[in-house]
């Protein structure tokens, strides 16, 4: 009835808007102009009340409300108070965010990954909202935490480096994807096995530079060795939507997704994304082991859980070295033998 009642009613708005248009080139009729004007304002006045009505029906009969935080906070929902609100990626949400649901029921649940990255604050000013609800609760109420320690993305030797560098090796890889792998191994630049380092440390153009009047860094090598993987893997049959490329530099994702239709996105744009192949290039190749964006160490767990079968991370293994995490990667790599020294011209990628 009330659906019925608000179609009509802008049949009506249609109909006057039309009319209204008209008159503009008819200097008669312009007198008919404010009555047409009111007449409109009206209508929509009762749409919008009448949308109301409908959308307090649809709460009242239903069990479960789906809502962002903040959309939490409507006039439609102003008297209604939650049993429970479940906030998804609480890890990434603000406090003054999560207050919004949190205000409105008696009990609620937080679900998240304070391993991985926080919200994104885009002021320097107000960087201490990226310390989260999530977190200081997982650090005052231990007993309250509940670990989901059962994870269905990627095979076993992926999960192995983030499971013991930020998880207490409490994870377990779900049988169906323990052993899942890609069995094609490419000509160039790469072994049978999930995870391969390309290092970049002895060769001539390993150097990262800036684009001009940018903040950001590229390393054109690295990007041209990500697009060749990139090409092999499409020329082998893969489609596009089996990859995606990483890198937590936004130039050096500009330039890589110039050039490819697979998705590159930076790291903090691949959260909660997955592919069954993933190319990392890490961008950062200087004698100080200058890391940058890389020293947050949450990046580094995002980018390199993304992958279901394949992690192809290329990177400058000397740079990285500086840091004891990184080190700690490469060492496991190494031990493994997955680590590819790249040094040649290979005027292919030219």
């Amino acid at each position: 009835m009330l659906y019925s009642k608000i179609e009509r009613i802008n049949k009506d708005v249609d109909r006057l808007s039309k009319e209204l248009n008209e008159i503009k080139f008819k200097s008669k009729s312009k007198s008919r102009k404010p009555f047409l004007i009111k007449e409109i304002r009206r209508n929509k006045r009762i749409i919008r009340n009448t949308e109301k009505i409908i959308m307090k029906d649809i709460i009242n009969e239903s069990q479960v409300i789906l809502t962002t935080n903040s959309s939490a906070a409507r006039d439609e929902l102003s008297d209604i108070e939650f049993d429970v609100a479940i906030i998804d990626e609480a890890s990434q949400t603000t406090i003054p965010s999560i207050l919004i649901p949190i205000a409105k029921a008696k009990r609620f649940i937080l679900a998240g990954d304070h391993k991985q990255l926080p919200p994104v604050i885009s002021s320097d000013a107000a960087k201490e909202l990226e310390e989260t609800l999530f977190k200081k609760f997982i650090e005052k109420y231990p007993s309250k935490k509940q670990l989901l320690n059962v994870q269905y993305r990627m095979n076993e030797k992926l999960m192995n480096f983030p499971n013991s560098e930020f998880y207490n090796g409490e994870l377990i890889c779900d049988e169906k994807v323990k052993d899942s792998s890609i069995d094609i191994v490419r000509e160039d630049l790469d072994i049978d096995s999930p995870l391969v380092f390309i290092d970049t440390s002895n060769h001539p153009k390993r150097q990262e530079t800036r684009l001009k009047y940018s903040k950001s860094y590229i390393n054109l090598l690295e990007a041209k060795l990500a697009l060749k993987i990139v090409n092999d893997y499409l020329d082998l049959g893969f489609d596009e939507g089996d990859i995606g490329v990483i890198s937590p530099y936004s130039d050096q994702v500009n330039i890589i997704s110039n050039e490819t239709d697979v998705e590159v996105k930076t790291v903090d744009g691949f959260q909660g994304g997955e592919k069954e192949i993933i190319i990392m290039s890490t961008v950062r190749s200087n004698e100080n082991g200058k890391l940058g964006f890389l020293e947050d160490l949450r990046r580094l767990n995002v980018a390199i859980t993304r992958a279901m079968k394949k992690l192809i991370i290329i990177e400058n293994i000397e740079t990285l070295s500086h840091n004891d995490t990184y080190k700690r990667l490469i060492e496991d790599c190494r031990s493994e033998n997955t680590v590819i020294e790249f040094k040649s011209e290979m005027e292919e990628l030219e």
